[in-house]
């Protein structure tokens, strides 16, 4: 009960309620990127839900019987006499069929609904066989025991590659790693974010006061393909990519250049961080090296892909550490 000198509690209203931080907003944000609802397996078996307890009920409904015209036994004299000898016979047989026809058009439905399900699940089963072939074992980035790049020998040198800063140039930085190439692209005064898809190197960046969320600082916990999938063409200044480009596989190299030269505006920089290959096979644990699904290309290559194209790229040999560093402008 509130006091008569009104010192008793009063409802609180939305600006008492103490706001998320950063790493709060990112947190939940990250839970709704790996929200299944939306996904391709998600659509698949909502899809196949809707194929196995398919509405028969609606299916009948679409056209359903209304019985005999008002006006049947109004058309004419032998009408009318017709109606005296069999009308209700009439009505009763037109009810009968209606139904007949209904119950019909429904089996109708389910038999092609089995038919659908079945040509469908024996599909995905066959696509799961093929995907399997490619990631039998379907770890996740957290999980595979590799090293981390070092790319220190570059963070002094990456805001000369990433061309004249300008305040509302975007540079996404993908990994993160121990956050020293982030804060080498804040150091430019451009808007960076962070994308780094092991969750424990994710948190210690959010909360790290040198490179955590802040004024032109975003950390986004995913995997740099699917946060490059997110981001709208052309929009970005520069992308850096580093770690994720070295572990995974042919196809997930490609993708991974492919969005980044889609995300990058005409004029603007593509980085690729890269270990020389020896190093990487001498650095691995032996599980690590005969399971990882990929290994690092070749920086010769990279500036193959890059020039193939239609990018010119540079290779930067590393003086005295074991990560290249391949750096292409993107001509539109």
């Amino acid at each position: 009960m509130s006091q008569p000198d009104g010192s008793g509690d009063e409802p609180h209203s939305d600006s008492d309620v103490e706001a998320p931080s950063a790493a709060e907003q990112e947190l939940l944000a990250a839970f709704d990127r790996l929200s299944p609802q939306g996904s391709l397996q998600w659509g698949f078996d909502d899809a196949m839900g809707r194929i196995e307890h398919a509405d028969l009920n609606s299916a009948s409904g679409v056209a359903p019987w209304r019985g005999l015209p008002d006006d049947l036994w109004q058309r004419g004299h032998s009408a009318r006499i017709g109606q005296r000898f069999v009308g209700d016979v009439a009505g009763v047989l037109a009810d009968i069929l209606a139904a007949d026809a209904r119950s019909v058009a429904d089996a109708a439905v389910s038999s092609v609904n089995v038919a659908v399900w079945d040509a469908l699940r024996h599909l995905v089963a066959r696509v799961e066989i093929l995907e399997a072939r490619t990631d039998p074992l379907g770890l996740e980035s957290a999980e595979w025991p590799i090293p981390v790049p070092d790319p220190s020998e570059w963070v002094g040198v990456i805001g000369t590659w990433l061309g004249p800063p300008d305040r509302g140039d975007l540079v996404v930085v993908g990994e993160v790693g121990d956050g020293a190439l982030v804060a080498a692209a804040r150091a430019t005064g451009r808007q960076v974010v962070g994308v780094e898809p092991r969750g424990a190197t994710a948190w210690q960046a959010l909360i790290s006061p040198e490179v955590g969320s802040g004024p032109g600082t975003d950390i986004a916990f995913a995997e740099v393909a699917a946060y490059l999938r997110t981001v709208p063409t052309a929009t970005a200044a520069a992308i850096v990519l580093v770690g994720c480009v070295d572990r995974v596989d042919l196809a997930g190299k490609v993708e991974l250049l492919d969005h980044s030269l889609r995300v990058v505006r005409s004029g603007g920089t593509v980085v690729v961080l890269t270990v020389d290959p020896s190093a990487w096979d001498e650095a691995l644990e032996v599980p690590a090296r005969d399971l990882l699904p990929g290994r690092p290309l070749h920086p010769e290559t990279w500036c193959w892909l890059l020039e193939r194209a239609g990018h010119h790229a540079v290779w930067h040999p590393p003086a005295s550490g074991t990560v290249h560093a391949v750096v292409a402008t993107v001509e539109r």
